[in-house]
Parts: C-alpha cells; sequence; structure tokens
C-alpha cells in the first residue's frame, strides 16, 4: 500500500466550470461570494501531516508548501529542505490542480444541490454525486464516486459554508492496482478578520485494497494565512 501516498495526500482540488440547477436563492448567494474570491489574492502556506499503513510499512509525512499568489513552493519535508527530486515531484503533483479554497465551492455548488436541515437546525446543501473535474488524484478524475454535504452558517445575515464533507458513494478504482473503499474529507472554513471565509483545515482518511493487501491513510492539513 506504500504507493498509495502521492495519490491520495494529495490535497483535493476543486476544478472550475459551470453547471445548472434549480433555482435556490441561498445557494446562489453563497456561489455568488465564493467566486468573488480569488486565488491571486490568496497568500498561504499549506501543512500536511501524514500517515500511510499497508503491507507492514507505516510512514509519516510532514510537509510545508506555500502559495504566494502565483506559484506554489516546497518549503520542507520532515522538518527538512526538499531535495531537487522533491520539488520537481511537488511542482508535477500542483501543476494542473487548481488552487484550493473557498472559491473552489462555486462550482460544486452550482452543479446541483438539494436542502434540508439536519438534528441541529442546520442548513444543509447536499450534492448527490460531483460534477466531472471537481477532485482529480494524481492525474485521474475521481469526481464521480464522490458525493458532497455542506453545512451553511450566517455572519452579518449572510450565508456561508463552514463545513464541506466528501465521501465515496461506493468502493472504486484509482489505477490499475488500488482499489479505495472508504474516502472522506472535511474541510472546515472560518472567516478571517475581513469577515471572508477561508479554507482553514482538512481532514483525510481512506482505506482500501493494493495487490490484494489492505492498508490506508489519514491526513491533517491546516492553512495559514498570510
Amino acid at each position: 500500500m506504500k504507493r498509495v501516498s502521492a495519490a491520495l495526500l494529495i490535497v483535493a482540488a476543486f476544478a472550475s466550470g459551470a453547471g445548472v440547477s434549480a433555482p435556490d436563492t441561498l445557494r446562489d448567494r453563497i456561489i455568488a461570494d465564493a467566486r468573488s474570491l480569488s486565488p491571486a489574492a490568496l497568500a498561504f502556506d499549506r501543512t500536511t501531516l501524514g500517515l500511510q499503513v499497508g503491507g507492514g510499512t507505516r510512514t509519516v509525512i510532514n510537509r510545508i508548501e506555500r502559495w504566494d499568489g502565483k506559484t506554489w513552493s516546497l518549503i520542507s519535508v520532515n522538518g527538512k529542505p526538499p531535495s531537487a527530486a522533491l520539488v520537481r515531484e511537488q511542482a508535477r503533483l500542483t501543476a494542473n490542480l487548481p488552487v484550493p479554497g473557498y472559491h473552489r465551492l462555486a462550482f460544486m455548488l452550482a452543479a446541483g444541490t438539494v436542502r434540508s436541515t439536519d438534528e441541529q437546525g442546520r442548513t444543509v446543501l447536499t450534492i448527490a454525486r460531483l460534477p466531472a473535474n471537481s477532485i482529480v488524484n494524481d492525474g485521474t478524475d475521481i469526481s464521480d464516486h464522490l458525493k458532497a454535504q455542506a453545512i451553511i452558517g450566517t455572519a452579518n445575515g449572510l450565508p456561508w459554508v463552514q463545513r464541506l464533507t466528501l465521501t465515496a458513494n461506493e468502493p472504486f478504482k484509482l489505477g490499475w492496482v488500488l482499489k479505495v473503499l472508504t474516502f472522506e474529507q472535511v474541510n472546515e472554513y472560518q472567516l478571517d478578520s475581513s469577515g471572508k471565509p477561508r479554507l482553514a483545515t482538512q481532514a483525510n482518511d481512506s482505506a482500501g485494497t493494493m495487490f490484494g493487501i489492505a492498508g490506508g491513510q489519514k491526513s491533517e492539513v491546516t492553512y495559514a494565512y498570510r
């Protein structure tokens, strides 16, 4: 299961695009606000703490990356400056992926949602199946296998997404030899000092098999804005 690391430790990012669904004033307001937040105006450090197990091995990863509004930089891996090979790998993995952030919600929510209320009285928007190119994992689009649930809050009378949870609709294959049995990602958003929502943390948890060997990995990702 060791070779799974590059695929599932990548922070899932949401691709831009357009969608069509029934009118929903609350959802449309959230979409408009998300679209107004350009990744070019962001600057942050992303820290990924990951644990991967399988086949009798245990691998811990501590990776720090920086987005400056234009490009990514790999700052450190397991507390050390990255090698040239790791810098090239990071450049490859991020080359065609959109920058993560609250703005990514615009595409996903525009694709179609169902509104409900949870046990705590909070408004929930559910996407039964993500639109194509929502999540690309190590070059493979896994969007069609996932669903999403967004918990909505209000601030100064305006709605915003507090939490977005992605889960697998069914087991699926990633490449020729890896079968993903369970997949969950929980994205937490917080309001900054100006009242704008920012992606704060991501918790990833997945399990699967490779060549019949069971394994899995977990990661905690934090965003520190500058």
